[in-house]
């Protein structure tokens, strides 16, 4: 009889959705430069970090041959977790399976290609640096607009509670309620929220250096744009709590007040 009330109940749910991932882009084969750079990266905000899934993508090193098994080991030296790999070659799935990756083939029209010509540039040969490499949360829905399409702006007017993730492709977000500590919003524009904004905030997802974070009371856990990183302790304590606007100044983040 417990056999048959086994049987008879649901063990599982499999969703074919996945969670943010944070994307390591490749930009280098040379898993020494990769982790160097990764652990001054890490270092700014360790515990944003630890223990984060990561997302390896590849396309930009084209077939170029990278030991994704030494490059998961690194990863994990620094209580990272890797879980796959996207847009690699034959070649390059194979050596991700043997390291114990997944493999994840981005939809058509959703490459590196289709971001603005700068990052393009950049991925083909131009010196990256540290920050670059690493982007945060990158939603596996997310849409990658052409560098022609009319931005597209989102506007959530109900409470974002922790947990949630609300991401904005190709334009601003805007947000007309509260912002709950452990949420995060991510655009590739400019985030501005008519509230108290707590938990995380990612703008100018796809390095767009020029995007802003506006909010009018600052009380967040965490802050970025074009991966340039502030935690809550390194918020002037002339801003915390009030309006405020966070941008890129002489390649770092800098608070003022509205």
């Amino acid at each position: 009889m417990a056999g048959a009330a086994n049987k008879a109940r649901q063990a599982f749910k499999l969703k074919g959705t996945m969670p943010a991932l944070n994307t390591l882009r490749l930009l280098t084969e040379d898993i020494g430069a990769i982790e160097e750079q990764l652990a001054e990266h890490i270092a700014q905000t360790p515990r944003f970090f630890l223990h984060a899934p990561v997302l390896l993508d590849l396309e930009a090193l084209g077939g170029v041959p990278v030991d994704l098994t030494a490059l998961a080991g690194a990863l994990r030296r620094h209580r990272l977790v890797p879980v796959a790999v996207r847009n690699p070659t034959e070649a390059q799935a194979e050596r991700a399976v043997a390291a114990g990756l997944g493999i994840l083939q981005a939809p058509q029209g959703l490459s590196e290609r289709s971001v603005p010509a700068e990052r393009a540039r950049e991925i083909a040969g131009a010196a990256a640096p540290p920050a670059d490499a690493f982007s945060h949360k990158e939603s596996a829905s997310a849409h990658h607009e052409p560098p022609d399409a009319r931005p597209l702006n989102l506007t959530v007017r109900q409470p974002v509670r922790s947990g949630q993730v609300v991401y904005a492709p190709g334009g601003d977000l805007i947000v007309l309620a509260a912002v709950s500590s452990g949420a995060e919003l991510i655009a590739d524009g400019n985030i501005h929220v008519y509230a108290p904004l707590r938990g995380r905030a990612v703008a100018g997802a796809h390095d767009n250096a020029d995007a802003n974070i506006f909010c009018m009371s600052l009380q967040a856990e965490f802050l970025s744009i074009a991966g340039h990183c502030m935690t809550s302790d390194e918020i002037p304590d002339a801003q915390r709590q009030k309006p405020a606007r966070v941008h890129v100044r002489d390649h770092q983040l800098v608070v003022t007040s509205l």
